[in-house]
């Protein structure tokens, strides 16, 4: 069997926790001595290193700076962009410590600009700053106004039916969600013991990395994969290349419709947040259908805090609506989806990334 993936190291929990309330206290005191006409618009004019960091991540910039460094007129050669207008995209990056301009117009990578290299996170921010968010973030009071998904005014169809019915939206789709599982995975397996269970149905599970590497690391395992069959035509190729001997099986179909059974531990990685209430319950009754009394299922998702601080929940709980019209929860809103579907909330585990594990079971009704 081959090894599982090099996945990233983490710090504790509680050492990342504490500089994150650091650097939160630091900037809210630089802020305090600022004149807040000067935040607004350095929060405005963030739309602009957006979009340099989108191109910088198109052209592959980073990648290219792999093998050393570069000047402008060499990175435009190389992109068949203009000398210039690159440079100067490129001098808005570097202030902002994403690359590092050294004499000459030369350029070479920093920790930062390291995220946009292919291997990291390069496919999920062409994915998150591609044309269509911007676009769908212009009308974002049309969600602010129904509730509903801004893109359902450009698309006439469901935005996962959409993605797959392009083979190029589909493929940059899920590499974008490898991208994001490579760095979440290390920090879910750092805190939760999945040796105890016979066998994981993923839900949801895209094209395999998180099943993969939860197997590859536990050998006793078993598991089933479960997405739509477009998703899985991709996972079949990853998925070919690991040596599970019938540990695995990949099972295509819809959770709206139903759930593969045979599990002990079912799991579901940033599934709960692309649908509304309504749409997360009828997941989570079909999922109480399938598993056992004794058996327990994971939701990882980020939960929003009860708190006036800055988080990637209350992001992200803003592009969910206007995406797709979902939403983060708060931890007792998840209480309610579970009292709704006949679970209740046993446990939950924080990472050093925005995901917590909320482990759930059955409720028994005596």
């Amino acid at each position: 069997m081959q090894p599982a993936t090099k996945l990233p190291k983490y710090p504790p929990v509680f050492f990342v926790r504490i500089t994150n309330s650091i650097r939160r206290s630091l900037l809210k005191i630089s802020r305090r001595f600022t004149h807040p006409n000067v935040v607004m618009l350095e929060h405005v004019q963030n739309i602009w290193l957006l979009g340099a960091i989108n191109v910088a991540a198109e052209l592959g910039s980073a990648d290219l700076l792999k093998s050393g460094a570069k000047t402008s007129a060499e990175l435009a050669s190389l992109t068949g962009m203009l000398d210039d207008p690159l440079y100067r995209m490129m001098r808005l990056l570097a202030s902002e410590g994403i690359f590092k301009e050294t004499e000459y117009k030369r350029f070479i990578n920093t920790k930062v600009s390291e995220s946009l290299l292919e291997e990291e996170l390069k496919y999920f921010i062409r994915h998150t700053l591609n044309k269509t968010q911007f676009r769908i973030s212009g009308e974002m009071i049309h969600s602010i106004k129904t509730g509903k998904s801004t893109l359902e005014q450009f698309i006439d169809k469901d935005v996962f039916e959409h993605i797959g019915q392009s083979k190029e939206l589909n493929e940059l789709y899920n590499r974008a969600m490898t991208n994001t599982s490579k760095m979440q995975v290390a920090a879910i397996m750092s805190v939760f013991d999945f040796g105890k269970f016979r066998h994981i149905v993923d839900v949801g599970g895209g094209t395999g990395f998180f099943i993969s590497e939860v197997l590859s690391k536990y050998s006793t395992m078993d598991g089933t994969l479960f997405d739509l069959p477009h998703v899985l035509d991709s996972a079949r190729y990853i998925i070919d290349k690991k040596s599970f001997t019938n540990r695995l099986r990949i099972i295509g179909g819809s959770f709206f419709n139903t759930i593969p059974e045979g599990g002990d531990l079912y799991a579901m990685k940033n599934i709960m947040h692309c649908w509304n209430d309504e749409e997360a319950v009828k997941v989570l009754q079909n999922i109480r259908k399938a598993i056992p009394s004794e058996g327990k299922l994971l939701i990882i998702e980020t939960i929003i805090e009860k708190d006036n601080n800055s988080s990637w929940g209350k992001m992200s709980d803003i592009y969910m609506l206007i995406g797709i019209g979902g939403r983060e929860r708060t931890r007792d809103e998840y209480s309610a989806l579970m009292a709704r579907t006949g679970f209740i909330i046993e446990k939950v585990f924080r990472t050093v990334s925005p995901l917590s594990i909320i482990v759930v079971t059955p409720e028994i009704i005596s």
